[in-house]
């Protein structure tokens, strides 16, 4: 399949995924998310493919949700968005294959919440993650820097929370306490605070990160076996949840 928005390339059965818009710092907009949903279910088809390794292209891993997309959305348009990107982050979290978020510059927002779909996050040392949701306030008024006018998604009254799976990876990745911490004040945690939250598995230099071709930066997985936990994962999820 041809994508538009993605950039991928199988070599030595690892797939690597470049999120491919990076004028826009790889900004998700709906035709990347219809094309994210496409290319799980193609990696899950595909036998060549063992393992998935997701990057973005240029200065940054993603900017969250494109400020285009989202100042065109009325506000029945915008509860559909939030749906659109639940079902496509839970069709990557569901991916057969284990899937790996190597993420470097800006990781904010909708950006984490994509990587939080993966199995796995390692960071470059540059990388900033956040869910800055609550920085949209509606009282007192807060105006992000990164727009001069505002930002389309702060609400008329109270509060933002993230819409695109958040708030149930994140506790589940962190734990409650840190998980409410960063939801409760927006923080951006550098690379060396996430791997101290347990954000992401592993921190490394920006000279070595550079994800090359059929390379998987956790060196230890077996990801060669490793879909064959995926396939019973969802089973002991059930057996620990009945287990609290």
């Amino acid at each position: 399949m041809t994508y538009e928005t993605l950039e991928l390339k199988v070599e030595n059965r690892v797939a690597r995924l470049t999120l491919n818009r990076p004028k826009a710092l790889n900004a998700m907009n709906l035709e990347m998310m219809m094309e994210l949903r496409a290319l799980a279910d193609e990696m899950d088809a595909r036998e060549d493919v063992s393992v998935v390794v997701m990057q973005g292209a240029g200065r940054a891993f993603c900017a969250g949700m494109d400020l285009k997309w989202s100042e065109s959305l009325t506000k029945k348009d915008r509860v559909e968005s939030n749906r659109i990107g639940q079902k496509t982050f839970n069709r990557l979290a569901n991916m057969e294959k284990p899937l790996i978020a190597a993420v470097h510059g800006y990781v904010l927002g909708g950006a984490l919440e994509l990587a939080l779909a993966a199995d796995f996050i390692v960071a470059r040392e540059d990388a900033q993650l956040g869910l800055p949701e609550i920085t949209l306030s509606a009282h007192p008024p807060y105006r992000p820097k990164i727009t001069a006018d505002g930002d389309p998604d702060q609400p008329e009254f109270g509060g933002s929370a993230p819409g695109w799976g958040g708030l149930t990876r994140l506790p589940e990745r962190v734990g409650i306490a840190r998980a409410k911490e960063m939801l409760f004040t927006g923080i951006r945690l550098n690379a060396a605070r996430a791997l101290e939250f347990g954000l992401v598995n592993a921190v490394w230099p920006e000279a070595e990160f550079e994800i090359v071709e059929g390379y998987v930066p956790i060196p230890e997985m077996r990801w060669d076996s490793a879909w064959v936990i995926k396939s019973r994962e969802k089973g002991f999820k059930k057996f620990s949840l009945r287990s609290r």
